[in-house]
């Protein structure tokens, strides 16, 4: 083999292995088992049960070869690769007769109960388990008898169960229980009669079952929202996005067929979402295909009561026309859902003093105080990889298991280092998965949780503390205190038991990691984290900080308006509020936000009438569309190409999967002839200039003359596609030609360059396409890279077109004092008001994933939880309705009592949360008043005729 397609290691050759494989020599690093070594040097080994983020447990005995004692060696004996550490020197063969018969027999035997229903099978064409029964050589099938047959079982609407393809390699119950921490699936049965499954039929509870699908290597578990509109996989045409939900920034693969999203699948990144996605990013795309979707422009036609359709020219004419109000009298508002070039575009037209984030106020100032903490500290994000190789964790009042799911499981994964370095005293390897949890058992890294409500993390918790704002306040400052007199060599101050615990565990650890976010709206105690963190990092150089922000593109909010607002101002939606009903607006430019969903409908409809034109740009008709006198449809994330920043400061380009539907425009084309920019490029370069720490987006800029830097283009199709005629043979026999995308790297046909030959050609490096390769047609073919469990390892990657860009970096000089203060009161201003918090849901508080329906059907009832004892002093009974109003809005809702419940606190539905505010005034109300009173909105648009 070519040397320089070897791995290399970044400490040169010390970290390096010889062994030879049929009578090939190779190096390749150390500490890993053999079938991950002959998978890394790109040899072609069947496995099943093996995964590289599970280890290894040698249950399927299909990765079988022969190891030779040493050169004279001729007999050899069979080993299970995935259970062999590597030796210098080994010898092994995978094509000898031995281990090539020993492989055919073993899944031959491994088929015997399989229904080998392939046609009809949704995973066919993308089955793994297809892909290693070819590879082995079974071919012909010779057993007769009567296969067993099992009940296939209801698992809510996510997922498909049929139990007689399995093949019994437990990767299941391994990903769902070990991995993930929940139990609500099992394995039942013995011997060659088992059943993976529940005890009984019924929603699965896990946040990642989604991914069940993936990890399963046969048809047990397939995509049931992919099942109501099937294409098989070499029909799609694929390309690289990011995901658009939580703040993660999860790297995606998006499959289109005829102008509709029909699945996603994860996109393997080592620093991010690793293999696996939560639910609400592999099925939260509904939105693109939704029949509420807009796709022309509109104008409402007042004199006539109607709605006219207008051609793009005529929008751009009319937008012109609009925009023409003096510059005093038109304002904007920015969008946490679009990429960061249409804000840009928007702040380009209207500047800092005009343009207004589509957030309210106290987070805007939580994101101006984070990159502000990035720029003048030395604190820098980590990445989830990095928290998986932390040691000890405080996470401050964020529910990240709802907010940022993602980084719950690495969190979960964190846990477990305690139990892998006891293993590694004993000389057991990471990958060695049921040795390493037998000699582990209970053992866990020290996680500590403050927090106003139980956490679903609170299984892997050290200590669970629950409590109120102010008491968590109380907690906070001890533990900042308790630092700084390690800091500083001082005596040790007073505090709490629980205060000590905590500095103890972080002191001890070698990596600790210290998580916050913003969802509470608490600037108090995210300056205080941030304060912890810093002070921590002076202490332990290698400690960690992450800071959860609540929407998928809105940490870059919080350096637009930086350079003319102070930082504890900002332009917030509760500024705009104040600024509308001035009435001094004349022209309302409204992009890609709902604004119902962030303010009261009393308040916003009174405000929105006084303006005299609202535009909308936004590609669904939300009750902000309903508003508006112009409408102009802009692309979604799967049309359009556009950049997003990461709670993490990854900054990522998303590819468009396909050509944009009817009159679509991504919303920076519709401003382009106003702002004078009419190139990508440009616009990039702008941005670049005017927001400084955004400076690496000029690295996409490459994006744009992509044409001058390469002839060859990446094949959005599968090159097994059986030709554009076939797709299109219901309609029509003629051929039609493929879109040409002028903007990037892929074809929209499978006429292009393979996506593994890819490495070969391109000169802009990026993900296949639609991963296919010989011997490996399954997704799963992409989940054969390693995974790391060391903090000096890291990706081989570096492509920003793969890997993104990190745009903050830890200062190490800055010292700088950290004093913000808090904008809401800390006390109640009247004795009826009680501190609210907020309930996030993973269902339900996206907005883009609230269009899917399997989604939504598993969100919750709304619900105001609250401590029985704090229920008394109010004078509750359980399951009462409660008035919660405040200065901002009103709602009503149904108690539910929860000991899990900080006193003194009411926790309510985010979007409720974002409305009233961290404080309200409670009445409650009489039993015969509650039908009257029931305010269950939807979080789903209304339709046409509910507008009407």
């Amino acid at each position: 083999m070519n040397s320089s397609n070897q791995p290399q290691s970044p400490e040169g050759t010390e970290n390096l292995i010889s062994l030879t494989i049929d009578n090939q020599s190779y190096s390749v690093e150390k500490g890993q088992n053999l079938l991950q070594a002959c998978l890394s040097l790109g040899l072609d080994l069947p496995y099943f049960c093996w995964h590289p983020a599970m280890g290894s447990v040698g249950s399927c005995r299909q990765c079988a070869v022969t190891q030779y004692q040493n050169s004279e060696d001729t007999r050899g004996r069979l080993v299970m690769s995935c259970m062999t550490p590597l030796t210098e020197g080994m010898i092994i063969s995978l094509k000898d007769d031995k281990s090539q018969q020993f492989r055919e027999t073993n899944i031959e035997a491994i088929m015997t109960n399989h229904p080998h229903d392939c046609p009809v099978c949704e995973e066919g064409g993308n089955c793994h388990l297809q892909d290693m029964t070819l590879m082995s050589k079974h071919i012909n099938r010779r057993y007769s008898g009567k296969k067993r047959t099992h009940l296939n079982q209801f698992l809510g609407p996510l997922l498909n169960h049929e139990m007689n393809r399995c093949i019994g390699c437990y990767r299941c119950v391994r990903f769902y229980r070990d991995y993930c921490g929940d139990k609500d699936l099992n394995v039942f049965g013995s011997k060659s009669h088992l059943y993976f499954g529940r005890a009984e039929s019924g929603v699965l509870q896990s946040h990642f079952s989604g991914n069940l699908a993936q990890v399963c290597p046969t048809g047990v578990f397939t995509d049931k929202p992919f099942s109501h509109h099937y294409s098989r996989k070499w029909d799609l045409q694929t390309a690289p996005a990011i995901c658009p939900h939580c703040s993660l920034g999860c790297n995606i693969n998006l499959g289109q067929r005829s102008g509709s999203i029909r699945r996603i699948t994860n996109r393997h990144h080592d620093e991010v979402n690793g293999h696996f996605l939560c639910n609400t990013g592999l099925f939260g795309y509904e939105h693109v295909n939704h029949n509420e979707r807009l796709e022309w422009p509109l104008k409402r036609n007042n004199e006539h009561k109607t709605t006219d359709k207008l051609t793009p020219e005529q929008a751009q004419t009319l937008l012109a026309e609009y925009c023409e109000t003096p510059n005093e009298n038109c304002i904007a508002v920015g969008s946490v859902r679009t990429h960061i070039e249409n804000n840009a575009a928007l702040l380009k037209l209207f500047g800092e003093q005009q343009f207004y984030l589509g957030i309210d106020d106290s987070h805007a100032q939580l994101l101006n105080m984070l990159c502000s903490a990035y720029h003048d500290t030395s604190l820098s994000p980590i990445s989830l990889a990095e928290v998986e190789r932390c040691d000890a964790a405080l996470i401050i009042n964020e529910d990240i298991t709802h907010t940022a799911p993602r980084l719950a499981l690495s969190l979960r994964q964190m846990s477990r280092n305690a139990g892998l370095k006891q293993a590694a005293k004993l000389g057991i390897k990471y990958w060695q998965d049921d040795a390493v949890r037998n000699i582990a058992q209970t053992t866990l890294s020290p996680v500590h949780i403050v927090q106003s409500h139980g956490s679903e993390l609170s299984d892997i918790a050290t200590q669970s503390i629950i409590l109120n704002s102010a008491a968590q306040t109380v907690l906070l400052q001890e533990i900042a205190s308790l630092l700084t007199t390690h800091l500083n060599s001082q005596a040790e101050q007073p505090a709490s038991s629980e205060a000590k615990a905590i500095v103890n565990d972080l002191m001890a650890a070698e990596y600790p990691l210290v998580i916050t976010g913003v969802q509470n709206r608490d600037l108090k105690q995210v300056s205080l984290s941030i304060e912890i963190a810093n002070t921590l990092k002076q202490l332990k150089q290698d400690t960690g900080f992450y800071a959860v922000t609540q929407d998928g593109n809105d940490l870059h909010l919080g350096m637009m308006t930086a350079n003319s607002h102070p930082k504890n101002a900002s332009q917030g939606l509760d500024s705009l509020l104040k600024r509308l009903n001035s009435g001094t607006v004349e022209t309302l430019i409204i992009l890609e936000t709902d604004l119902y969903r962030y303010l009261d409908k009393s308040q916003l409809d009174d405000a929105l009438n006084q303006v005299k034109q609202i535009v909308v740009i936004d590609q669904l008709l939300t009750k902000t569309a309903a508003m508006a006198d112009l409408i102009l449809p802009a692309t979604s994330f799967a049309e359009s190409y556009g950049c997003y920043l990461s709670s993490e400061g990854r900054l990522q380009l998303s590819f468009a999967t396909m050509v944009p539907i009817e009159e679509r425009l991504t919303p920076w084309q519709w401003l382009s002839t106003q702002i004078g920019i009419p190139s990508y490029c440009e616009l990039v370069l702008w941005i670049s200039e005017q927001l400084p720490q955004l400076k690496a987006i000029e690295t996409f800029a490459e994006l744009a003359r992509f044409n001058e830097l390469s002839p060859f283009r990446v094949a959005r199709q599968a090159v097994r596609s059986s030709s554009r005629t076939a797709i299109d043979a219901v309609e029509h026999v003629k051929e039609e030609q493929p879109p040409i995308d002028l903007n990037g790297p892929f074809t929209h046909s499978m006429e292009g360059v393979a996506g593994f030959r890819q490495a070969l050609v391109q000169p802009i490096s990026v993900l296949p396409a639609d991963q296919w390769s010989p011997k490996w047609n399954s997704d799963q073919a992409g989940s054969r890279a390693g995974v790391n469990h060391t903090r000096d390892q890291s990706s081989s990657t570096t492509s920003p077109w793969t890997q993104g860009v990190q745009i903050f970096s830890p200062n190490p000089q800055a010292k700088r004092e950290l004093g913000y203060q808090q904008t809401h009161s800390s006390m109640p201003l009247e004795s009826e008001q009680i501190r609210l918090t907020p309930s996030a849901n993973l269902y339900a508080d996206f907005e883009l994933a609230s269009y899917s329906k399997a989604l939504t059907s598993l969100a919750p009832h709304k619900l105001a939880r609250i401590h029985p004892e704090t229920a008394s002093k109010w004078q509750l009974e359980e399951n009462q309705q409660i008035r919660l109003y405040s200065d901002r809005s009103q709602v009503a809702l149904e108690c539910l009592f929860d000991s899990n419940q900080a006193k003194s606190t009411i926790s309510v539905p985010t979007n409720y949360f974002r409305q009233l505010g961290t404080w309200a005034r409670l009445t409650p109300l009489p039993a015969q008043k509650r039908s009257e009173t029931s305010t269950q909105e939807s979080t789903q648009p209304l339709s046409n005729e509910e507008e009407r």
